[in-house]
């Protein structure tokens, strides 16, 4: 009983410790997968292949991660086509136990969908394929199937038409595809594919516009997929027989010069041969055969536009009937302010292609008498033409208009250049004030109390009008350039004798003056001369600002200091130009309106409004700080 008991105790431990090595098992299994080196193999539907029948081909991954999804690159195909239809990601987990032994198999796999069509008869190339992720690629061998051809026949046709040549870069080229197929023909037919290698080539381009006369549609089979095209129908009779004439209209871009060859046009027809009668009544095909027919190989030269008699303000389009609208923003301006341009640009041509020339070119604007940008603005193509912004600034007060723009194209038909012009916009432009020193120092000069002469000279030194130009002059208001006569006072001598140290004191400070000023010359002459012209220009527009914001002597205030202040930012401007921006261009629009309209901005000489005048000095202050900052960098 003792020996019972002691073997059920031992088969239990033996039983505990089985399981727990197998429990362990289990873990370092889950938490260690081991390492299986990735697969990648090439999967065809079987044969026969026939000409204009596609086949299904399979890429299958394996044991590639879940995440991300691996990038499949395709090589060459000759003899047909290769239509990728889309990837199918699968996982699969199993554990098995064999002789006491735990597994575990983890599975990814992904299965890429092609299509390859035979387009002759032959040797069909299936290209290698390279799947990449994280590092790791794998690449299969390419290699050929047998492509067996099928009847000719008459009872279908494919043909392309287009002008003759040559043609240009950027012209728009109407062709014309035409696939015919006979009544009977049309009555037992199963499924039809047109080919047409002209939609594949890479150096053109293709735009459709569905005409309101199209009453059905031509699929044809490309790389990319089926293209559905808008057709025409229409029925003839040739030879005797019916036939159902589809037309589908395109336009054709050149974008790059070439000898082009392109292959014919093919059009395969899979037509039944038996038919019967089903349970519905209706006629099923009890066997099929397959006919092909081809079209004409293409020929294309694509010349470059003649550069002889280029204009120069010529930029590429091509095409007939352009015009051009010139629309600025505003017509009236100070000197130095921006203006908007918009310019619209319409005609029968590639718009896309088409760009403005360069602004300063012949027949355009001149670069002295406008500040223009480095280069010509991107357009954008809507339902009504091209668009195009254009900044400016107006650099000269003589300039009265923005004259009329020169634009040129390139007709294809007649082979010769022709040019357009907008219409000018008249302009009235203001001329900047400099602001002198006494203008600087007139809101000092007229604090001081008791001085007769620097209140008189600030009342001479009122701004003028608005737009009426001003020299700068040097104010001497607050000097006192008297030569004193008096011997007496000249050689009086202090009877009263001062300590050493009160006379040997200011000495010593006036040393250390000189040696700081010394130190601030050596540091300004070796500064950069235009940061110091910078620092100058915004010192002086910070004094102006102040005395711009104190209230107005006349009652009327000029909109309450607005428009002075205002003439402090478009000289600041004028002066700098390279310093323009929005928040400067937004703190001058702003002053205008107060200037034009009195009653917003609490007018009778109130000055002008603490928000608009602090945050033109706080520009200011910013912008002498980056200066400040820009040479301590130096």
């Amino acid at each position: 009983m003792r020996n019972d008991r002691a073997d059920t105790t031992q088969r239990r431990k033996r039983a505990l410790d089985l399981a727990l090595r197998v429990g362990i098992l289990v873990a370092l299994v889950g938490l260690a997968r081991p390492a299986i080196a990735q697969d990648v193999r090439v999967q065809v539907e079987r044969g026969p292949y026939y000409v204009g029948a596609g086949f299904e081909v399979q890429v299958i991954a394996k044991d590639f991660e879940e995440e991300p999804t691996p990038e499949i690159v395709v090589g060459a195909t000759t003899g047909g086509q290769l239509r990728y239809e889309g990837v199918s990601p699968s996982t699969s987990t199993s554990i098995s136990i064999i002789n006491g032994k735990l597994s575990r198999v983890h599975e990814v796999t992904f299965v890429y969908r092609y299509r390859f069509t035979g387009t002759e008869e032959g040797k069909g190339g299936i290209p290698e394929f390279r799947v990449e992720q994280a590092g790791v690629a794998r690449t299969t061998r390419p290699f050929d199937v047998d492509v067996v051809g099928v009847p000719v026949t008459d009872r279908v046709a494919i043909a392309i038409d287009m002008p003759e040549g040559p043609i240009f870069v950027g012209q728009k080229i109407p062709i014309e595809v035409e696939f015919r197929i006979d009544r009977q023909t049309q009555r037992d037919l199963m499924s039809y594919q047109l080919h047409v290698p002209l939609f594949e080539d890479p150096t053109l381009r293709f735009l459709d516009q569905p005409s309101p006369e199209d009453d059905t549609h031509l699929e044809i089979q490309t790389n990319a997929g089926t293209l559905r095209l808008s057709a025409l129908s229409a029925e003839t009779r040739e030879r005797g027989r019916e036939v159902l004439v589809l037309r589908a209209k395109r336009t054709m871009i050149p974008l790059s010069t070439g000898d082009l060859r392109i292959g014919a046009p093919k059009a395969f027809i899979t037509q039944g041969a038996g038919f019967r009668r089903d349970v519905f009544n209706q006629r099923r095909a009890t066997s099929t055969e397959k006919f092909m027919a081809t079209g004409t190989p293409l020929r294309l030269e694509v010349a470059e536009v003649p550069r002889e008699g280029r204009p120069a303000s010529f930029a590429g389009a091509v095409g007939s009937g352009f015009s051009l609208e010139v629309d600025a923003d505003r017509s009236v301006v100070q000197l130095g302010e921006p203006i908007m341009l918009s310019l619209h640009l319409r005609g029968d041509g590639d718009l896309s292609s088409a760009s403005l020339p360069p602004l300063d070119a012949e027949g355009l604007l001149d670069s002295d008498q406008f500040r223009l940008p480095e280069e010509p603005p991107p357009g954008l193509v809507d339902d009504k033409g091209k668009h195009f912004d254009v900044t400016l600034r107006v650099l000269d007060a003589s300039v009265r208009e923005i004259p009329a723009l020169e634009y040129s194209w390139f007709d294809a038909e007649t082979r010769r250049f022709e040019t357009t012009r907008s219409r000018p916009i008249a302009l009235s432009v203001g001329a900047a004030e400099i602001i002198g020193a006494d203008a600087v120092m007139r809101g000092e000069a007229a604090s001081a109390e008791g001085n007769a002469s620097a209140k008189a000279t600030d009342e001479s030194t009122l701004p003028p009008a608005e737009g009426v130009a001003r020299s700068s002059r040097m104010s001497l208001s607050g000097a006192n350039l008297a030569v004193d006569r008096d011997l007496d006072r000249l050689l009086r001598v202090r009877t009263t004798r001062q300590p050493d140290w009160i006379a040997t004191l200011p000495l010593y400070a006036a040393g250390l003056g000189f040696l700081g000023m010394a130190a601030v010359l050596a540091r300004r002459s070796a500064a950069d001369p235009q940061v110091l012209a910078r620092k100058a220009a915004y010192r002086r527009a910070q004094q102006a600002i102040q005395t711009a914001g104190a209230p107005s002597k006349n009652g009327a205030g000029e909109a309450g200091g607005a428009a002075a202040l205002g003439r402090v930012l478009r000289e600041l401007l004028a002066e700098l130009p390279d310093e323009a921006g929005a928040e400067l261009d937004a703190l001058i629009a702003e002053c205008d309106t107060l200037r034009f309209a009195p009653e917003a901005s609490g007018a009778q000489g109130a000055g002008v409004p603490l928000a608009l005048q602090e945050r033109a000095r706080r520009m200011i202050d910013e912008r002498l700080r980056s200066i400040d900052d820009v040479g301590e960098d130096a």
